[in-house]
């Protein structure tokens, strides 16, 4: 009776993509193997790693999958892992990240035929492994999948945590990474949370579930500012946006062509690019009265943040766009660098309901 029921359950397959995360990948490796499911398999990919990597992942040889590679990328090493799996869903854990025992049993709680993606938040811990005490994303009410796909098709954004706060349905990945797209990233993060809302419902589960680990070597989290990187975040919004517009057509579903003039984050990416580093801008023309013009338009589209959080980006990007060019550094440290916040703008940050 037992073998008949656990046949019965969803499958987990994780998938671990590594390169040189010696000093991580053991620990991504064991909450994998943590997870309180019984029908789960864990398949770690080393991607050409220089440091000793492989001697970590090989402690764990007889309860893993192993796949050893020549470096090709984060992208492809997601790839190969997923032709190996045989979940029923999966997540790519990134492996300087950590799962939650019962991320499974959570997302089983909210099962969904219908679901693309099973989206939930993610502790932020450092380098160490201790809490800061931040979740990633910060909901004040659970949005809905409507809202999601009217959000995404409206601004290019939706709330939406990391790579590794995501779970996705087998048939979802075999779709996004079978689409024919001139979209080349360095992960498929950009590929699955852009495509999902509009190949399925995005069901939001508002816990910690997983844990985001920030040491300064990560691709989308600060640990000090690099002003070098605005251009290539800029220059990858507007590729993911691409990609779902191509994905969104072959669903009948409707887009708006400058939704990114209403997308605040683009917004807030685009000043602090503008401002610093005219130099590596990569919008041709662009100028601080259109900023101006569009801010103020995309405050008033919603896009899955409070109006107060709405209002104190506004009022962010205003703030650099008048500041003088000795102080707009400092000020976008405190917008991409929360570690360099002092404890006193946390806390009112906190009262105004702007971060929680």
């Amino acid at each position: 009776m037992q073998e008949v029921e656990l046949a019965t359950l969803p499958r987990l397959s994780v998938v671990i993509p590594n390169h040189n995360y010696a000093a991580y990948v053991g620990s991504a490796i064991r909450s994998a193997l943590d997870i309180r499911w019984p029908n789960i398999e864990v398949i770690v990919v080393d991607d050409g790693s220089t440091d000793h990597s492989l001697d970590v992942i090989n402690e764990f040889a007889d309860e893993v999958t192993i796949i050893s590679q020549a470096n090709a990328g984060q992208m492809i090493s997601c790839v190969n892992g997923f032709r190996r799996s045989s979940g029923d869903i999966i997540i790519f854990l990134d492996s300087d990240d950590a799962l939650h025992p019962d991320v499974m049993t959570e997302i089983v709680s909210v099962w969904s035929k219908a679901a693309s993606k099973y989206q939930f938040q993610m502790r932020v811990i450092d380098a160490e492994g201790k809490p800061t005490g931040n979740v990633l994303p910060q909901y004040f009410s659970c949005p809905s999948s409507e809202d999601v796909r009217k959000w995404m098709a409206t601004t290019g954004a939706y709330p939406t945590p990391p790579g590794s706060g995501n779970a996705y349905p087998k048939w979802f990945v075999e779709r996004v990474f079978g689409f024919e797209s001139d979209f080349i990233d360095r992960a498929p993060d950009s590929y699955l949370l852009a495509a999902a809302p509009a190949c399925g419902e995005i069901v939001t589960i508002t816990k910690p579930l997983a844990d985001y680990r920030v040491h300064g070597l990560n691709h989308g989290a600060f640990l000090q500012l690099d002003d070098t990187r605005f251009a290539r975040e800029i220059d990858l919004t507007r590729r993911r946006y691409k990609f779902f517009s191509e994905i969104a057509r072959t669903e009948k579903l409707p887009v708006a062509p400058d939704a990114l003039k209403s997308n605040l984050l683009f917004l807030c990416l685009r000043i602090a690019s503008f401002k610093l580093r005219p130099d590596l801008h990569p919008i041709a023309a662009d100028s601080s009265l259109s900023i101006a013009v569009d801010a103020l338009g995309a405050a008033a589209s919603p896009q899955g943040f409070s109006r107060s959080q709405r209002i104190s980006l506004l009022a962010w990007i205003f703030c650099i766009l008048i500041s003088p060019q000795y102080f707009r550094r400092a000020l976008v440290s405190l917008r991409y660098v929360p570690a360099q916040r002092p404890k006193w703008l946390r806390a009112l940050l906190g009262r105004l309901r702007i971060i929680r």
